[in-house]
């Protein structure tokens, strides 16, 4: 267990069994490891800002959304930092208001490419469930 440990610490000039590595090596991990980790949180947060202005910039008036707090409506109003919503029943219909943020996500519009390829993924899950 000791032996692992030392790993990390310099080799001693002259010392019988060190069993470190040189100083230069321990620097060069590390700095691989650091880099490693900021790629790794850097990347996949720009993805995901790509994709929600991409997702943002689709909506419109007349879009089926879904908030973050699971609430489906059709976009009635928009500016540029609030959302107004219509959900309910076609006799109750109530109007909410929501900054843009809280749209998770855009429903595709019926009879677009989006849908169709929707509808054609969620069919080709049941037959898989059937085998």
């Amino acid at each position: 267990m000791l032996n692992l440990l030392n790993f990390f610490e310099p080799a001693e000039s002259g010392a019988e069994g060190g069993g470190g590595l040189p100083s230069w090596v321990m620097w060069i991990i590390l700095g691989v490891l650091f880099v490693g980790f900021i790629l790794l949180m850097i990347i996949p947060q720009k993805r995901q800002k790509k994709r929600a202005e991409e997702m943002m910039s689709h909506l419109s008036v007349g879009s089926t959304v879904t908030t973050i707090g699971g609430i489906v409506g059709e976009v009635v109003e928009m500016d540029d930092t609030h959302v107004w919503i219509a959900t309910g029943t076609a006799d109750n219909k109530t109007t909410m208001q929501f900054v843009r943020q809280a749209i998770h996500s855009i429903a595709p519009a019926p009879g677009s490419p989006e849908a169709e390829a929707q509808v054609k993924k969620s069919g080709d899950d049941e037959v898989d469930e059937i085998k």
